[in-house]
């Protein structure tokens, strides 16, 4: 944004770029509103600091599980056989991000009362989505996948829908892997219209996706249930739209969606289904995003007349998947394209 002059021909609509309209009308002092996507990703991984001066980079040492020794008894005075240890180790690099925006002082001196404390907020936004797209995107790096109505790989999906059959695989997986689920269940409520609901592992869906969720039937009994009719004592994330058996559905409007090559291309749903424990959140010296504001003649000798100031925001934040069978990258389609 180049905020940088406060120029503006009187009556003018729509001042040309990088021209700020000169105040000749009356201003509302509230500025208009502009939804900003929420951390979702930051919710479901356990939070890790690399200390200052410890490098941008975090490793991890993952040892494989032993097999279960039930059907090899030891021998009395009989030593049995050494087990072997299978050592993995995994990395991840932290990048930095940082934006900014350039003002004058004509800009501060004669720009409608607020605008500063908005343009600074419009940096905040900028900077909680950027990050948020990194995270999600570290996420969808995620090794284990599943392909809507168990189709081969994603240019197999060629008609839109979600599927219980796919949801009791994931659950039977993660069941095997004895991954824990993040939510607890709870118990009926005395409320009128409500339902006990499951543990559950949350599921993060693009909006379009809840027309298609709200349909799913085992034919067993089970249905989607909606947040509200959720049992009283039941804490909602943020988002959350419903539940279908041990799933929970978290709309967010950055979830990815990619088009496949089919004969009949569908707008695939990348939705990242977490069990507790398959990711941490990395950030440096325990700084997620830092706003940074240079006041006019920071600059020194570049800024001789403290013409300009800056505002900013720089972070230091990425995820690492722990453990892949934790968590799925669960691809349906919403539709064609």
């Amino acid at each position: 944004m180049a905020l940088n002059s406060s120029t503006g021909t009187l009556g003018d609509a729509a001042p040309a770029l990088g021209a700020f309209p000169a105040n000749h009308s009356y201003f509302v002092k509230e500025f208009i509103e502009i939804a900003a996507p929420e951390a979702l990703y930051d919710m479901f991984g356990n939070s890790r600091a690399i200390p200052k001066n410890n490098s941008n980079s975090i490793s991890y040492n993952k040892v494989a599980k032993l097999a279960t020794l039930e059907g090899t008894a030891l021998t009395e005075g009989v030593t049995p056989t050494e087990q072997q240890l299978t050592l993995t180790r995994i990395s991840k690099t932290v990048d930095q991000y940082g934006g900014f925006i350039t003002v004058t002082d004509r800009l501060q001196d004669e720009s409608v009362a607020g605008l500063m404390s908005e343009l600074n907020t419009r940096n905040a936004e900028q900077a909680a989505e950027t990050m948020n797209l990194v995270k999600r995107d570290d996420l969808l790096g995620g090794t284990n996948v599943r392909y809507a109505n168990a189709a081969a790989n994603q240019n197999a999906i060629t008609a839109s829908g979600v599927f219980a059959a796919d949801f009791d695989f994931m659950y039977q997986a993660f069941l095997n892997e004895k991954v824990k689920a993040i939510r607890p269940m709870t118990n009926g409520s005395p409320n009128i219209n409500t339902t006990p609901t499951r543990e559950t592992y949350p599921s993060i869906v693009k909006p379009s996706a809840t027309t298609l969720l709200e349909a799913l039937d085992d034919s067993n009994g089970n249905t989607y249930i909606n947040t509200e009719r959720y049992a009283s004592q039941r804490p909602t994330w943020m988002n959350e739209h419903g539940t279908f058996k041990q799933f929970s559905f978290i709309t967010d409007t950055e979830s990815a969606i990619v088009s496949n090559a089919a004969a009949t291309p569908q707008d695939i749903n990348q939705s990242l289904v977490l069990g507790k424990g398959a990711y941490d959140v990395i950030t440096i010296a325990d700084g997620n995003v830092q706003i940074i504001m240079k006041p006019l003649g920071s600059a020194g000798t570049a800024d001789p007349l403290d013409q300009r100031a800056t505002l900013g925001w720089k972070s230091k934040c990425a995820i690492i998947i722990k453990q892949q069978t934790y968590m799925f990258r669960y691809e349906f389609s919403v539709g064609a394209t």
